[in-house]
């Protein structure tokens, strides 16, 4: 994905992480997986937060949002995250992420408490049940 630098300024475009991609799929009606590969930086949170918030449907009952295979996460994308616990205050949302760095930013920044965190998926999808 190439985005546009802004500003007025004329130049090359800057690149995204090449990759970078999103996975969405539904293990179960009620249930959707988010994948995310790469890096999830200012330039990736505009594809991301779309493919996240269309994955969302009135039917879902749980997020599961995988960043095992991200590389990196920064408040562009945490803001994304919180965006779709916003529109979907009745879902439960579950983080898997076995990073201990990366763990540490959602607990520092206190998303802990918004979102549930796991260190795999199967964890996360047992959650429900």
């Amino acid at each position: 994905m190439i985005v546009p630098q802004t500003g007025g300024q004329r130049g090359s475009p800057v690149q995204t992480d090449p990759e970078f991609r999103v996975e969405v799929s539904t293990p179960r009606e009620d249930v959707v997986v988010v994948a995310v590969e790469g890096a999830v930086d200012i330039y990736a949170a505009p594809e991301f937060k779309a493919l996240f918030l269309a994955s969302i449907g009135q039917k879902t009952h749980q997020v599961v949002i995988d960043l095992t295979r991200a590389t990196f996460i920064d408040s562009s994308g945490l803001g994304v995250l919180v965006s779709g616990a916003k529109q979907a205050p009745k879902c439960a949302f579950a983080i898997v992420c076995d990073d201990e760095a990366m763990t540490h930013v959602f607990t520092m920044v206190g998303l802990d408490r918004i979102f549930t965190l796991f260190q795999s998926r199967a964890a996360a999808l047992a959650m429900d049940d």
